[in-house]
């Protein structure tokens, strides 16, 4: 008598770009990929969803980066997609990830149902090759044509709205051309873009974008760069659109290979296009020429003779910081961004609101390489304390006692889940097999996403229970704590840029609290941290998941023995 082999484990990715703004493609992948797996025998154990994301990047996809997770961690044995390009558009990468699926022995499928080979990777590349530049030429013919008629693709510059049923034609906003004509007149007459930029957000004048984004944070809070522009940005100064002249193809976005972020590069002149419209003029030529002086006139006093910025390498790179995005404003409470370098061209970190809107008068920065050491020197002193690990255990108790009710909570929503899954898969085959698409089916889907989605935020939030945790009372409970903490205390002091010791820290620390001091006197800062990382085997684990949760310890407020100058 033989026995039936098992079935392949199988899941299913699915993805829509920004530019098909429409959540139900992602049911109609999903509904596909189960089809595709019936028909082979195939035993779906998840999905993968990426919703208005573009297939040209790949850190900004969450679902595609839990995808490849799982394919290193051999957690499923078949990857199924509609078709290949909703993993990638670029070739180098869809190539690339072949290789990683085959290392690990995972198969690619995609709605044909049949396994694909190197040779099935290599034409859809080629297709993708040949198609992304056509389809770009004829975007951008299509832009072209529409600035050579006086219309203007794409968002809309401050001072101005959309003309209903005319794409691309603008028409003046009387109030925000107000504000506009005012950030010129106190620009030329001296002001600097910082202070124009504290007072509006002081009289709440609304901000770019807040006409755009109803319910975004902060619309009445302005950037004073949103006015200057950065190195390649214009600003408000700087647009031309002000005195009545669209410049268009001035600047051309392209996706570093090896960051894959998008960077601004200047086109050359022979490639602009300029047309006039006189009827779009807000600024008088007068102030225009005149703001433009005392811009330039700053840019030359700032960064010499070119007036362009000297390009000054930041070490460790920003992101590779172990305090990057930790550190807060211990007056607002605010975020703090690296905004300047030592004279070791080391990274500084100030205030966000202070530094870049002027709504926070904490102005100091602080050298993060300094705090850094300071800090890992009292994590080694007080994490490794008798009476460290004393609160450890007791930390630990009381989180253990949660987790019962978190069991319990865990266990209804995904109930739920499964009943919502059930729910839109079921209306998701009535659409498909329907000559029509009848809107109250298509609305149901929309609001059982939704609660999916919910449910889905909400069980992320819980985490997986305490499995990986290690009882406080096994013997080798100490020896671990001491190990995870010497471990990430050392890697702080050799290696702080490795990304085990960032991921561990990032994973141990909630946030920093940096309070001012006056200059030159020694740094105050109050580390908040999750001390319940500590116990858990996962602490040096990549992947792990920042939730937001609330610290459960901290330390008392610490000055650094150093005396560092600002």
């Amino acid at each position: 008598m033989t026995t039936a082999s098992p079935k392949k484990r199988a899941v299913a990715y699915a993805r829509y770009s920004s530019d098909m703004q429409k959540a139900t493609s992602i049911d109609g992948q999903l509904l596909l990929c189960r089809r595709v797996a019936a028909r082979s025998d195939l035993d779906v154990i998840g999905e993968f969803v990426d919703a208005a994301k573009s297939g040209l990047t790949e850190d900004a996809r969450e679902g595609y980066q839990r995808l490849l997770h799982g394919v290193r961690n051999h957690d499923f044995d078949v990857v199924i997609v509609e078709h290949f390009d909703r993993l990638s558009r670029d070739p180098a990468t869809i190539q690339r990830l072949k290789q990683v699926f085959e290392f690990n022995g995972v198969e690619l499928m995609d709605q044909k149902g049949v396994y694909a080979t190197a040779t099935d990777i290599s034409i859809a590349s080629l297709y993708n090759t040949i198609y992304k530049p056509q389809l770009a030429d004829k975007v951008r013919r299509g832009h072209d044509n529409a600035v050579a008629n006086g219309r203007i693709p794409g968002s809309y510059a401050y001072g101005y709205r959309p003309t209903p049923g005319a794409p691309g034609a603008r028409v003046i906003d009387d109030n925000e051309a107000k504000i506009v004509l005012r950030i010129f007149i106190e620009y030329a007459s001296g002001r600097s873009t910082r202070e124009i930029a504290a007072e509006l957000t002081r009289e709440g004048v609304p901000s770019p974008g807040a006409t755009r984004h109803k319910n975004k944070a902060g619309r009445t809070t302005w950037n004073h760069q949103c006015i200057t522009g950065g190195r390649h940005g214009r600003g408000i100064i700087g647009n031309e659109l002000y005195i009545g002249e669209i410049h268009w193809n001035v600047r051309s976005t392209i996706l570093n290979p090896e960051t894959q972020k998008k960077q601004k590069r200047r086109n050359p002149e022979e490639r602009h296009t300029i047309v006039k419209k006189p009827e779009l003029r807000i600024i008088p030529q007068g102030l225009w020429d005149r703001a433009q002086k005392v811009r330039s006139e700053r840019a030359i006093h700032m960064f010499g003779p070119t007036g362009k910025p000297r390009r000054r390498p930041v070490v460790p790179r920003n992101n590779e910081h172990p305090l990057a995005g930790v550190l807060r404003c211990g007056v607002c409470n605010g975020r703090m961004r690296i905004a300047q370098s030592s004279r070791n061209g080391g990274p500084r970190a100030a205030c966000a609101n202070a530094h870049q809107r002027g709504t926070c008068e904490h102005t100091r920065s602080f050298d993060m390489d300094v705090l850094l050491n300071d800090l890992a020197e009292k994590m080694e002193v007080r994490l490794l304390s008798p009476k460290a690990i004393e609160e450890a255990m007791r930390a630990w108790k009381e989180e253990r006692k949660s987790d019962q009710r978190k069991d319990s909570e865990r266990s209804n929503l995904e109930r739920r889940r499964s009943v919502l899954n059930a729910e839109i898969e079921r209306l998701s085959y009535a659409i498909a097999n329907s000559r029509r698409k009848p809107d109250e089916l298509v609305k149901r889907i929309d609001e059982c996403d939704v609660e999916r989605e919910a449910v889905e935020e909400r069980l992320r939030l819980l985490g997986n229970g305490g499995e990986n945790v290690i009882p406080f009372d096994h013997p080798k409970f100490g020896d671990r704590y001491r190990s995870e903490a010497k471990r990430l205390v050392t890697g702080l002091k050799i290696n702080p840029k490795a990304i085990e010791t960032r991921i561990a820290f990032r994973n141990l620390v909630d946030c920093i609290i940096v309070h001012p001091v006056r200059k030159r006197m020694p740094y105050e800062y109050t580390p908040y941290l999750n001390a319940a990382a500590l116990f858990s085997t996962k602490l040096f684990s990549e992947g792990h998941d920042k939730t937001g949760t609330i610290s459960t310890a901290y330390y008392d407020n610490v000055q650094s023995g150093k005396s560092v100058s600002s």
